[in-house]
């Protein structure tokens, strides 16, 4: 595990940080449990910009080392009682984490 692998651990572990999660691939099978860090893009907050016509409602960070396969654009993210479907995939240039944008579903 590199230094950047085991500080993103490090910060998913964090209680404060880091929140529960399952994920499952858009081709289906059974939900795997997961840890996210949680962000909203800058365009959302109000006082920051417009918010357009965009349809991601949140953004969450994932280790690539915690799933089974790459995730993809159609995966689900579940976070508490909200299901989420993968709009965006943004791997980090070490191939780590990845950030995915979010659109609720239900």
């Amino acid at each position: 595990m590199s230094a950047f692998d085991a500080a993103m651990a490090t910060l998913l572990a964090d209680s404060n940080m880091g929140s529960d999660a399952e994920w499952q691939a858009a081709a289906g099978g059974t939900w795997q449990p997961a840890r996210v860090l949680l962000s909203t893009p800058a365009e959302l907050v109000p006082g920051l910009g417009a918010t357009s016509g965009r349809a991601i409602a949140i953004q969450a960070t994932i280790r690539a080392a915690d799933l089974a396969q790459p995730p993809r654009r159609g995966d689900l993210l579940r976070l508490a009682a909200a299901t989420y479907r993968v709009e965006t995939v943004e791997p980090d240039p070490l191939g780590l984490t990845c950030r995915l944008g979010l659109a609720r579903i239900s």
